[in-house]
């Protein structure tokens, strides 16, 4: 409130009417408390001191950010190669001395095909890709100190959406995968290389179950490591990598497309010798993975498509004896490439719909935000 005005019959001079009081421990428009210097204005974009909002692609472009911290990402990358390559060392160090000592280790160099679909193999190859997890992380933490920001945008694994759509990618890519073999068997298309040992042309391609010798323990390695494998090749290519290319490029669009495209590449790159059309598939998954991350602002629908897409195909591949054929498959006949292709896109549509309805977190937070610095 303010002072009441002087009566009406007194004649003076008009006084100026003090300020409106104002809370304890505040100042009022103008001025500043004694001893303290006036505000600041808020960060906006003119004054080039606010951050732009950061979708995953650029998520390491915070305020930690200069032009050299992408090299300590890739510096701890390399080094954590190393000290793999270390250990392969000290492993054919070890080969050595038990050879003299008369104590016959597993060799690598003589390792054969069957060994790799092996329990042991398979379980010693799906932990060989799992690495790709910590290190990511790591290299995460090298560049930004928060490792956290390559699982997704809020620095953690969103668990809900992660599991969710696990079981939605499940019950879109079975039926889709039964039906397509049911279509090539129809049409007496041919499916040369095929992973599932079912094989276009047979009389009943799902029956009789022909299991794989070992199928059990084969089936309980599957369970429990490919979700690691799967993770991991996710982790890597469309974690790190996508983000430390990202994190180089100023522009949105530009750290959202080149590194879906070069993770896509890379990635089926790193399946080895393989037929156009199995390149297209693996490329094709790739590309459709990076928008699964953009789109959700995370890891976790990237990684749920490629475990489930992973167990189907082993589990297909143990029930009817495929194993081998699945895991050193090198082609596949274009009726084929083209099924699996559309399955893959037809489970990320889904997905993407599924995923928006959740309204997942797009962008990393400010830390006023999040309550924390």
């Amino acid at each position: 409130m303010t002072d009441a005005m002087p009566p009406a019959t007194v004649q003076s001079s008009p006084a100026p009417t003090p300020p409106a009081p104002t809370p304890p421990g505040t100042t009022s428009p103008g001025t500043a408390s004694p001893g303290t210097a006036p505000a600041e204005p808020a960060p906006t974009a003119s004054t080039g001191t606010a951050l732009a909002p950061r979708e995953y692609p650029q998520a390491l472009r915070g305020p930690r950010h200069r032009w050299w911290r992408p090299l300590l990402g890739l510096t701890a990358v390399v080094a954590c190669t190393v000290v793999l390559a270390g250990g392969m060392l000290l492993y054919a160090l070890a080969l050595v001395v038990s050879g003299a000592l008369g104590v016959q280790l597993p060799d690598p160099s003589g390792l054969t095909d069957a060994w790799f679909v092996s329990p042991v193999g398979l379980l010693v190859t799906n932990l060989g890709l799992a690495l790709g997890i910590p290190v990511a992380l790591v290299a995460t933490w090298a560049q930004a100190r928060r490792g956290g920001l390559v699982s997704s945008v809020l620095g953690r694994v969103r668990w809900r959406l992660l599991l969710g759509a696990l079981g939605v990618s499940l019950l879109l890519l079975v039926p889709l995968t039964f039906a397509g073999d049911l279509l090539l068997t129809q049409l007496e298309l041919p499916a040369d290389g095929g992973g599932t040992g079912t094989g276009a042309g047979a009389e009943d391609p799902w029956w009789p179950l022909t299991p794989a010798s070992g199928w059990l323990a084969l089936a309980v390695v599957v369970l429990l490591t490919t979700p690691l494998q799967a993770a991991g090749e996710e982790y890597f290519f469309r974690g790190w990598l996508t983000q430390w290319t990202g994190s180089m490029l100023r522009w949105r669009w530009l750290a959202i497309v080149l590194p879906a495209v070069l993770t896509a590449f890379l990635f089926a790159l790193a399946h080895g010798a393989q037929s156009p059309w199995l390149f297209a598939d693996r490329l094709v998954f790739g590309l459709v993975a990076s928008l699964l991350v953009w789109r959700t602002g995370g890891l976790e629908c990237a990684v749920a498509l490629h475990v489930a897409n992973n167990l189907l195909a082993f589990g297909l591949a143990i029930a009817y004896d495929g194993l081998e054929d699945s895991l050193l498959i090198t082609e596949i006949a274009p009726a084929q490439g083209a099924v699996s292709i559309t399955g893959t896109v037809i489970t990320t549509a889904v997905l993407l719909w599924w995923a928006r309805r959740r309204r997942p977190a797009l962008v990393v937070p400010e830390p006023a935000e999040r309550g924390t610095r």
